[in-house]
C-alpha cells in the first residue's frame, strides 16, 4: 500500500466537500456511480481527491437505463403505492421484487427469457444499479427539503427579531421538523445493491478499506463479520477530524496541504502499518500499541495546527467528553468479498474462499468516547 485510499460505502453520489474531513487522513476517496455520468456533480472534481466511477458500465444500454429512470420518476404515484413502499419508509416502501417487475415491464428482459447464471447476474446488476440511482434521487429530494425547511426557519427567526420590539404583536414560531440527518432509504436495501456492484467490480482487489458516515450500513458489515467468524471487528484506533466541511475551496486546500506536510511521517506510518495489518491477516501483538501511538501523534499535530481557525481546531482531549467528529477505524476478520457476498447471497450462491486478507472499515462518528485519541 503506497498510498492511503478508501472506497466510500454505500453512497453513490459523493462530493469532495462531503468527505473533506476524511481527506485530511486519506490520500484519495473513490465512490461508485450507478451508471456513467454525463457530468460530475462535484464542484471540486478537478482536484482529483474524490473520484467516482461506474464499476459496471452500461455502454450501449445506458440510454435504456436512463429511460427506466425517467419512466419511474414520471409515475411516482404508482411507484410509491402498494408493495413498492419498502425502500423509503412505511408510507413509501419499495422492495426489490417490485422493482424487478418494473424493470421487466419497462423494457428489461423477462424472467422467462433469462436463462443461466450469466443472464440472472445481468438482471441482478440492472436491479442493483436502478435501486442505487433511485436512492440517490430520494436522498437529493430529502436534502432539498431539509434545506428549504432550514431557510424557512431562518426567515421566521429574522421576522421574530424584527417584530419582538412591538409588544402588541404576538409572535409564535412554527414547529418545524428536525433535520433527519440520515438517508430516507432502508440501509439494507442500498447495502445489498452496493454489494452486488462491488462483487462485479474488476477493480475490487484495489479496495480493502471502506469509509462511511452511515452507522446503520456499517453495522450490517459488522454483523456479517460476526456471522462468518463469530467475532466482532476490532477497533484499531480513533482519531479526531477537523471541521473542514464549511471551508471554501482554497482554504480547504491550504489547510489540508499544510497539515499533511506536518503529519507526513505519521501518515506514512499509518499507511505502512495498515498495509501490514491487512496483509498479515490480523493485528500483530504490538500493532494496537503502535496504532495508539500514531493516533496520539495525529491528535497533537491537529491540535497544534495554525492554518485551521481556532474554532475549527479540535479541543484538547477530555475524559468522557462528547466526541467531536472522529474517524473510528476497525479491522474485520474477513475480506470484503466474503463479507459482501454474505450480505447479498442466495441459497444457491456460495462464499468465496478466504484469501487471508482483512477488510478495514473507517467510520466517521461523533459518538461519546473517552477521547483518548
Amino acid at each position: 500500500m503506497t498510498s492511503l485510499n478508501a472506497l466510500y460505502f454505500p453512497d453513490t453520489s459523493i462530493t469532495t466537500r462531503q468527505v473533506s474531513r476524511e481527506l485530511f487522513f486519506f490520500d484519495k476517496i473513490f465512490h461508485y456511480l450507478p451508471a456513467e455520468a454525463e457530468k460530475s456533480n462535484d464542484p471540486e472534481a478537478d482536484l482529483g481527491l474524490c473520484q467516482g466511477y461506474p464499476p459496471v458500465p452500461f455502454h450501449e444500454d445506458l440510454d435504456r437505463f436512463r429511460h427506466l429512470i425517467r419512466e419511474l420518476k414520471g409515475n411516482e404515484a404508482e411507484f410509491y403505492s402498494g408493495s413498492l413502499s419498502a425502500m423509503a419508509d412505511a408510507a413509501k416502501n419499495r422492495d426489490e421484487q417490485s422493482v424487478r417487475s418494473i424493470v421487466q415491464a419497462l423494457g428489461g428482459r423477462p424472467a422467462a427469457e433469462a436463462e443461466g447464471a450469466k443472464a440472472a447476474a445481468r438482471e441482478e446488476l440492472w436491479q442493483a444499479r436502478l435501486l442505487l440511482r433511485l436512492a440517490e434521487i430520494l436522498n437529493q429530494e430529502e436534502q432539498e427539503l431539509q434545506e428549504e425547511l432550514a431557510a424557512i426557519s431562518i426567515k421566521e427567526q429574522e421576522l421574530f427579531e424584527a417584530l419582538k420590539g412591538e409588544p402588541e404583536i404576538a409572535v409564535s414560531l412554527s414547529s418545524l421538523p428536525q433535520s433527519i440527518g440520515r438517508s430516507p432509504v432502508r440501509p439494507e436495501i442500498v447495502v445489498r445493491a452496493w454489494a452486488r456492484l462491488f462483487l462485479a467490480d474488476p477493480r475490487q482487489e484495489s479496495h480493502n478499506i471502506l469509509v462511511s458516515g452511515h452507522q446503520d450500513a456499517v453495522e450490517l458489515l459488522f454483523d456479517a463479520n460476526e456471522a462468518l467468524s463469530g467475532k466482532r471487528p476490532a477497533r484499531l484506533f480513533r482519531i479526531p477530524l477537523p471541521a473542514a466541511g464549511a471551508m471554501e475551496r482554497d482554504a480547504f486546500l491550504e489547510a489540508r496541504t499544510a497539515f499533511r506536510v506536518t503529519a507526513k511521517e505519521t501518515l506514512a506510518a499509518f499507511t505502512s502499518l495498515l498495509a501490514a495489518t491487512t496483509a498479515a491477516g490480523g493485528a500483530a501483538a504490538d500493532s494496537l500499541k503502535d496504532f495508539t501511538a500514531l493516533a496520539a501523534a495525529w491528535t497533537r499535530t491537529l491540535a497544534g495546527g495554525t492554518i485551521l481557525k481556532q474554532d475549527e481546531a479540535p479541543a484538547r482531549p477530555k475524559k468522557n467528553c462528547q466526541g467531536e467528529p472522529h474517524l473510528e477505524v476497525y479491522l474485520c476478520n474477513e475480506g470484503l468479498p466474503r463479507l459482501l457476498t454474505h450480505l447479498c447471497r442466495t441459497k444457491k450462491s456460495s462464499l468465496p474462499e478466504p484469501d487471508g486478507g482483512r477488510a478495514v472499515i473507517a467510520l466517521t462518528s461523533t459518538r461519546k468516547s473517552t477521547c483518548k485519541g
